[in-house]
């Protein structure tokens, strides 16, 4: 019978042990949800607040009617944190798209909002951490509006609000 020689794990020093608690811990730290210090009111009322501003804007920019709007909270990706999202419609007489896209841009901008992108037929705009985007809708010829916050995370209270799935109409 031949004997094979196995070798031996040495153990670790506790300079290593440590340094890998310490990473350990910092990792977890960074992933575990903690709580805001924004309430879910002021998060919906800052959204409904953009969104009705920006629709208001871009009605009077290019003389837009039947303004319709509505948001409700939603969980955010991987379930951590929730986000208040929406959107509306508006219809515009008919002209040249191109223009009233860029009325549109310059009465948001006007408005308060800093612009968030260039794309061509696409405005989005950026408040106090809320996007708003908008953009023509050619099937209906409507102007198409949406909302949409980061994530947040919220307790108490406010952890029963941003779970219901009620719809907050924000215009008419």
């Amino acid at each position: 019978m031949n004997s094979t020689t196995v070798p031996r794990s040495r153990p670790l020093p506790l300079a290593a042990l440590t340094l890998a608690a310490l990473t350990l811990a910092t990792l977890l730290s960074a992933c575990s949800p903690g709580r805001d210090d924004r309430s879910a009111d002021t998060t919906q009322a800052a959204a409904d607040t953009a969104l009705r501003d920006a629709m208001t804007a871009s009605a009077r920019a290019v003389q837009g009617t039947d303004l319709k709007a509505d948001a409700r909270w939603f969980t955010c990706p991987g379930g951590i944190g929730s986000r208040y999202s929406g959107g509306g419609v508006m219809t515009s007489p008919p002209g040249d798209r191109t223009d009233q896209l860029a009325a549109i841009r310059d009465a948001v901008l006007a408005a308060g909002f800093q612009d968030a992108t260039q794309v061509d037929g696409y405005v989005t705009a950026q408040r106090n951490d809320v996007d708003v985007s908008i953009r023509f809708r050619l099937p209906d010829g409507s102007w198409t509006f949406s909302v949409l916050t980061r994530c947040h995370t919220y307790g108490g209270k406010d952890r029963a609000r941003v779970k219901s799935s009620d719809r907050h109409v924000i215009l008419p």
